[in-house]
């Protein structure tokens, strides 16, 4: 086997036995270079895909980073690149690796060995920013490599060093070290002048620049020039005649030692989706002297604080003191600690604080407060004063709430985002099952994190449950999460070794009236304001509550980081963290208290909804369909709870006001909430019951569930009503029978006010209706009169469906102009997310007619995506298929072609007549071909998610004919 060595100083290079490789394109090397830059370990998905785009991948990162691994197998052998679970590895031996073999030189001390391997800057000519920490980590440890070699030549002949120190300065003009080395080079050459020349250069530079004057290395050997002193390098011996130089210090004075970092903890586990946060922290410490992370229990403050003052730390002169408060129990003992860590001994006369001062007065660095929520005042005084007295050092605080002082910079520190949550998850889950494979629970992974809202140590604490329960398993007991995140971490503090320990410190914190208003705050789900919340946390007598002091008590909890504070257009929203949320749920009890609680919360989420029903109903749709969006936790959790608490009449009147969401942006849950009413509503008037009869039918009927449809009418009856035999029609093919119900359920719709459901009725049933049966001329008619109603005070939706029904009658008379045209039309029309609508298809339609085949197709599938991910119902899987049809067949994909005819042609009405008219051609082609009939019965096998995956998968794969072939 050809013996690789792969290079990356100087650029990303492969050469074997027979010379060099062609490892692709800029991207391609980005990839090597990444694992290359971590040999023998698994890098994750996430960071390749980092690596190669930054923070901007494409929506096919994934696919397309397979494609370059794919590349730089054939180039480098398919065994060198492997993959493991949510990442790949390198296995290749280190020693062939130029950047390992530098590395391990430097860990040696051979600096010599080192400088020789060095082939010039790593990754030239590759722009990498996520891969640029690690280059320049490489040339900081280059450059203290050359600062060693060029002090021996110093102390050796200096005048050998004096060209490679003119360079270096000029190049890197802010290290103070090769100032310091070009001036002892210079004086001990007889080059006094030229070497106080060389200081004013380097104050120059650093003053004019950065605004901070020359360090007190620096300051020393000037002095020592100007004085005619001996000036000792380190490591260097004196002479035995020498007088004390400025080099000598005392015990107080002690310049830091180049190791400092090593006094923080050392991390044990790889920092997870942070290089944004830490960024920030970064950026916030360059402005401010006193920095606080704050953020909830379990959030990462303290490894990110530690991460970011591990990097303030690489300038040798430059110290970083961790003082842990988790065991200081009064503010006054924060100074204490603070002393112990920094190496400062109380003297007679002197207090405790003063000898901190005095101790960090000369120094650089960052002094790092570690959870100084339940010290605030003790950790607030120490900090101000180090801020004020020390100008080298910076406070880089913890907390859980601010430290409220003068020049304070905050960092709010949220949960993981969605792409990070499962990548710490797979990290911390391959500790515990070596085999765990994220892509094969990822969507499980996903949904742990988004319940868990992100917080690391939560995720992590699941993660380690994957020894015993698979990922799915544990999603099935996320509302136990309290139990379930459990195990202990014998090498965490008390307060973090179980998630419960972590709330219960927080809540410990907390006085009794803030404790009161908390519990009844679990009762919300979602956001609130500040009316909703005086709502439901009444006053109360016992704990001296008043409505007016529910808005103060917000503001402390927001402050305390139990509250997460949102603003939008309409202002100030709140919302709990789901932890939080049933942490607080389980302090509040399940007796009278929290009944009355709930109560309040559902009645406030009948008025919401109430009030965003009449926006619905209009012009203003989209207003209350945002409204919508933020209302439905809660409505969802208030319906469940009167359910569980057999209050049918508080569940219905809950559900009822926004029931209609089922109908206009799919929203399926409401037929599910109708199927759970039914049998609690046994002794109520008929009329009541058919309201969620109607719901619960539609919901099956847009599943196209014809047997779980006929199972529920045998339950309730009814099967004569409009309502149902509206319902029974959209699954049943053929006949007028969707007209005339769907005309019988309008006038029954109307004669119980149900305006609003009576003009959606007419759209879905009757005009849906007269198009299935192709009586166009009928259909056009009645739609184009419904459009112009509707463009008055309508809500914008009905104007939208009504312009792109028009559109396919005229695209199934085969008038093309007319449909683009009102096509077109229905585009213009705003309407509100997750509303059905038929722009994808059409758009796509649209730039495939106009010969940009790759465009047409790369929209399908982005429109497939989106359905697949919303989960839809069947008619927008009708209109996608006959997409995907009339293109594949047009472009020679017969037989992924012939599969989605199958299902299309099994779907109803609608999809005969479109396979008889827009499809007739490519159906004829397909058909009179018996090579195509197992494809087609596969089709006819499908549900229409089956469908959509299918057609997703075929348009991931691209143009290949003989791939769609394979698939098919």
């Amino acid at each position: 086997m050809p013996v690789l060595q792969i290079a990356l100083l100087g650029g990303v290079r492969v050469r074997d036995d027979q010379g060099e490789l062609d490892i692709g394109p800029a991207k391609c090397q980005a990839v090597l270079a990444a694992l290359a830059l971590s040999p023998r370990t698994a890098v994750s998905v996430a960071e390749l895909i980092r690596a190669v785009w930054d923070d901007d991948p494409p929506r096919t990162a994934d696919k397309t980073l397979q494609s370059y691994v794919v590349r730089l197998r054939k180039a480098v052998g398919a065994a060198t690149i492997v993959r493991v679970g949510a990442a790949y590895r390198l296995d290749v031996d280190p020693a062939a690796i130029d950047v390992a073999r530098f590395l391990q030189h430097l860990a040696a001390g051979d600096d010599t060995a080192a400088l020789a391997e060095w082939g010039g800057t790593p990754l030239a000519g590759l722009e990498s920013p996520a891969l640029q920490p690690a280059v320049d980590g490489l040339v900081e440890g280059w450059l203290g490599a050359v600062e060693r070699d060029l002090g021996q030549r110093v102390a050796d002949d200096p005048e050998s060093a004096l060209a490679d120190l003119t360079e270096l300065t000029s190049r890197h003009p802010f290290r103070e070290r090769l100032w310091e080395l070009l001036m002892v080079a210079l004086y001990r050459a007889g080059r006094q002048a030229d070497a106080l020349a060389a200081f004013q250069v380097a104050r120059s530079h650093l003053v004019d620049e950065l605004g901070v004057d020359p360090g007190p290395r620096l300051r020393r050997v000037e002095a020592a020039i100007l004085s005619q002193s001996t000036i000792l390098l380190d490591g260097e011996a004196a002479p035995r005649d020498a007088p004390p130089g400025p080099s000598a210090t005392t015990p107080e004075d002690a310049a830091i030692p180049e190791d400092a970092a090593n006094a923080l903890p050392r991390p044990l586990t790889r920092l997870v989706g942070r290089d944004d946060d830490r960024r920030r922290v970064e950026s916030a410490l360059d402005r401010a002297a006193v920095v606080t992370l704050v953020g909830s229990g379990g959030v990462g403050k303290t490894r990110l604080a530690l991460e970011v003052a591990r990097t303030r730390t690489r300038d040798p002169d430059a110290g970083a003191w961790f003082v842990p408060l988790d065991e200081v129990r009064a503010a006054q003992d924060v100074d204490r600690a603070v002393a112990a860590v920094v190496g400062a001994r109380e003297v007679a006369g002197r207090d405790v604080r003063a000898g901190v001062l005095a101790r960090l007065r000369e120094r650089r660095g960052v002094v790092l407060l570690d959870n100084c929520e339940h010290v605030l005042d003790g950790a607030a005084a120490i900090a101000l004063a180090v801020a004020s007295a020390c100008e080298g050092i910076q406070v880089l605080a913890t907390s859980r709430e601010a430290l409220a002082i003068d020049g304070e910079h905050l960092v709010q520190l949220g949960g993981l985002d969605p792409t990070h949550g499962p990548e710490l998850f797979a990290d911390r889950a391959n500790a515990v099952r070596p085999d765990f494979d994220l892509d094969e629970e990822r969507d499980a992974v996903e949904e742990i994190c988004r319940r868990l809202d992100g917080l690391p140590l939560a995720i992590e604490l699941a993660a380690a449950r994957v020894g015993t329960l698979t990922a799915t398993e544990i999603v099935d007991r996320l509302d136990r999460r309290l139990e379930l995140l459990a195990g202990h971490r014998r090498d965490r503090h008390h307060r973090q070794r179980t998630l419960r320990a972590t709330l219960q410190w927080s809540h410990d914190l907390l006085n009794a009236r803030e404790q009161y208003v908390l519990a009844r705050l679990s009762a919300f789900s979602g956001p609130f304001d500040a009316p909703a919340a005086r709502h439901v946390a009444w006053p109360d007598e016992a704990h001296d509550l008043d409505v007016a002091d529910v808005d103060d008590l917000l503001g402390q909890l927001a402050r305390r980081s139990l509250l997460v504070v949102d603003f939008d257009a309409h202002g100030k929203r709140y919302r709990l963290l789901e932890t939080v949320r049933q942490f607080s749920a389980e302090v509040l009890g399940d007796g009278e208290p929290a009944a009355a609680t709930m109560r309040r919360h559902a009645l406030w989420c009948r008025t919401e909804a109430r009030q965003l029903r009449q926006l619905l109903e209009g012009p203003d749709e989209l207003q209350g369909t945002a409204g919508v969006v933020e209302l439905w936790p809660n409505l969802r959790a208030a319906f469940g709870r009167a359910v569980a608490a057999g209050d049918a009449g508080l569940a219905a009147a809950v559900a009822e006001p926004l029931s209609s969401e089922l109908a206009m942006r799919g929203r399926l849950e409401v037929g599910e909430w109708a199927e759970q009413l039914l049998p609690l509503l046994a002794d109520e008037g008929e009329e009541g019951r058919l309201t969620w009869l109607l719901w619960a039918t539609q919901r099956l009927a847009e599943l196209g569930d014809a047997a779980g449809l006929d199972r529920l009418i045998a339950r309730y009856g009814h099967g004569d009503h409009p309502i149902v035999r509206h319902a029974r029609a959209l699954v049943t093919p053929g006949g007028t029978e969707l007209v005339d119900a769907s005309r019988e359920a309008v006038t029954w719709l109307r004669g119980r006010d149900e305006s609003y459901l009576a003009d959606w009725m007419q759209i879905v049933g009757v005009a849906a209706g007269l198009l299935r049966a192709g009586n166009f001329a009928e259909h056009d008619h009645y739609v184009t009169d419904l459009t112009d109603r509707h463009r008055e005070g309508g809500p914008p939706t009905f104007v939208h469906w009504t312009l792109f029904m028009r559109g396919y009658s005229a695209l199934l008379r085969g008038d093309y102009p007319a449909a683009e045209q009102l096509f077109d039309a229905a585009a213009a029309v705003r309407i509100p997310a997750g509303t059905f609508s038929a722009n994808g298809p059409a758009t796509a339609r649209a730039a495939f007619r106009n010969g940009d085949h790759r465009q047409g197709l790369r929209l399908l599938r982005d429109h497939i995506v989106e359905l697949l991910e919303a989960d839809v119902t069947l008619v927008p899987s009708r209109l996608a298929a006959l997409e995907f049809i009339t293109m594949h067949a047009a472009v020679g994909r017969l037989d992924a072609a012939a599969v989605v005819l199958g299902f299309l042609r099994e779907t109803g009405d609608f999809g005969a007549l479109a396979i008889d008219t827009v499809a007739a051609a490519a159906a004829s082609r397909i058909t009179t071909d018996p090579e195509h009939t197992a494809s087609i019965q596969r089709g006819a096998d499908m549900d229409h998610l089956d469908a959509l995956a299918f057609m997703r998968d075929i348009l991931n794969d691209g143009p290949r004919h003989d791939a769609v072939r394979h698939r098919a």
